[in-house]
């Protein structure tokens, strides 16, 4: 682990942005286990979800440490600043909110709470980004763009559906191998809070239109749901659109300091995505579940595992199981060389 994460937590996204993290350099990489999602050869089945790697920069940093599926953080139609500082703090999960804390185990990876407000540079500027982060990846890796659509006032569901699709359409036409549609977004449609990925109409309209519109792979980005049936029911009715499926984003919880007010100021900013180490209980389960009906036949689709990979042996018990990959977020931050152990890990299990 290292003493200073790779996010600089007291800085502004776009300080962020332009600082990509001064890495451990690695002068040889240890030889990866192999692996393969959908017509791509890896070097190995672990990669980074959608958040950490916020430009082409970022990407080639990460690429360079054995991480070799790699995800640009997720992009827009149009420019969206992110929110005042502060915009991710550490928490401990507890079981009415989750509390701000100052106490950092050493050698732990903590769990963040991120109110960043999913920000995006111009498509001009990332367009552009995402060519040179291509380019910057080696044999054996895969770069997925994380797209979402942006709702503007007084338009209905097919502006945002087309949203989507012209964001991924941009997406392959920068050189995406694969496109990733964050659909654990909140639904602009409904009155009763909920997300994209719940409201499943909307979810497979946007997910057909954006299938039907390109050709490489479309994975789509799910939440935690109420119940097993509620998740069963929605991979069933997406599965026939989707090459993959990738889960858990996070948890969409209160957040506290310590006097029980809100952590984050501004309005609409009570509630915020909880991620790391304390959430893999929750993502673990419900991708066992996804696991078991992929098993039974219910369909057959690429499984992407995230949510509180914290370790290696988290994502090698994952893998174990059968998920197709094992992305890790809040680790890669904390703990940037945890692809070369668990390189070394597996390939000495392989040999």
């Amino acid at each position: 682990m290292i003493r200073q994460a790779a996010w600089r937590l007291d800085r502004s996204y776009q300080w962020n942005y332009g600082h990509a993290p001064a890495l451990p350099r690695v002068r040889r990489l240890p030889v990866g286990p192999g692996g393969r999602l959908f017509d791509h050869a890896l070097n190995s089945p672990l990669g980074i979800a959608s958040g950490p790697l916020l430009n082409s920069k970022w990407v080639e940093a990460y690429a360079r440490l054995g991480y070799d599926i790699l995800t640009y953080a997720t992009v827009r139609s149009a420019y969206r600043p992110a929110r005042s500082l502060p915009n991710i703090r550490c928490v401990e999960n507890k079981e009415l909110a989750a509390v701000v804390t100052r106490r950092l185990r050493p050698g732990v990876c903590p769990t963040l709470a991120v109110s960043l407000g999913e920000p995006s540079t111009e498509p001009d500027v990332w367009r552009k980004d995402v060519r040179r982060a291509k380019e910057r990846i080696g044999p054996g890796q895969m770069l997925i763009v994380s797209v979402t659509g942006t709702p503007e006032p007084g338009r209905d569901a097919e502006a945002l559906i087309a949203d989507y699709a012209r964001c991924a359409a941009w997406a392959v036409e920068s050189g995406a191998d694969a496109v990733e549609l964050h659909l654990a977004t909140p639904d602009p449609f409904t009155e009763k809070p909920q997300m994209i990925y719940e409201n499943v109409l909307l979810a497979a309209q946007i997910l057909y239109r954006v299938r039907t519109t390109v050709a490489p792979p479309v994975l789509v980005k799910l939440g935690v749901f109420r119940n097993p049936r509620a998740l069963h029911e929605t991979a069933t009715k997406l599965a026939p659109w989707t090459n993959g499926f990738v889960l858990v984003h996070g948890v969409h919880r209160r957040v506290v300091d310590e006097r029980g007010n809100p952590a984050f100021e501004g309005s609409g900013r009570e509630y915020a995505n909880v991620v790391g180490a304390d959430i893999f209980p929750i993502a673990s389960r419900q991708m066992e579940e996804m696991l078991a009906w992929r098993r039974a036949g219910a369909w057959d689709r690429a499984l992407l595992a995230v949510g509180g990979i914290s370790t290696v042996e988290r994502a090698q018990y994952l893998l174990r199981e059968g998920v197709d990959a094992a992305l890790v977020g809040t680790a890669a931050l904390f703990d940037p060389l945890l692809a070369i152990r668990f390189r070394q890990i597996r390939a000495a299990a392989v040999a």
